[in-house]
């Protein structure tokens, strides 16, 4: 009767116990705070150690790693201005050209984004002596960066 147990690993079921110790192992605690800007920031542990407070803008801890809310946006003061052109087949298409590519160039000049944003559009003008050759037309655009650079 023991080899019949032997033989099955009926005696030996520890491999069997670790395993599904390991795979059912969840976070303990779980902290969560939502920051000024709406964005919120978490963190979890297998351990209690899981905290989180208000100053500095908020901030969430698990195990002794705190992990601080980004700052919150705001406009800056330096205005910048860029004229792109863009050429279509209508004058709608080339002013859809030209602010897309007024929004990469802001997109370059402000990782956060763009703010307090104007256009002016320039004249649309053929590009050859039949309607069918197409137009361009440009557009300045003035605007100033979200600040600081990393905010949300």
């Amino acid at each position: 009767m023991a080899l019949g147990l032997a033989a099955c690993n009926a005696g030996d079921v520890s491999g069997e116990e670790n395993g599904s110790l390991e795979t059912s192992e969840a976070a303990l605690c779980s902290v969560e705070q939502t920051c000024p800007s709406g964005t919120p920031v978490t963190c979890s542990s297998p351990t209690t150690g899981c905290t989180s407070g208000p100053d500095n803008g908020g901030w969430v801890e698990c195990d002794g790693v705190r992990t601080y809310c980004p700052p919150a946006c705001t406009c800056g003061t330096t205005r910048y201005t860029a004229t792109r052109s863009g050429e279509g087949a209508t004058c709608g298409a080339a002013a859809t050209q030209a602010r897309s590519l007024l929004t990469s160039t802001v997109a370059a000049r402000c990782p956060a984004g763009g703010c307090a944003i104007s256009d002016s559009l320039g004249t649309c003008v053929p590009l050859g002596p039949n309607r069918t050759d197409g137009f361009r037309m440009s557009i300045t655009r003035t605007y100033s960066c979200k600040e600081p650079a990393n905010c949300q």
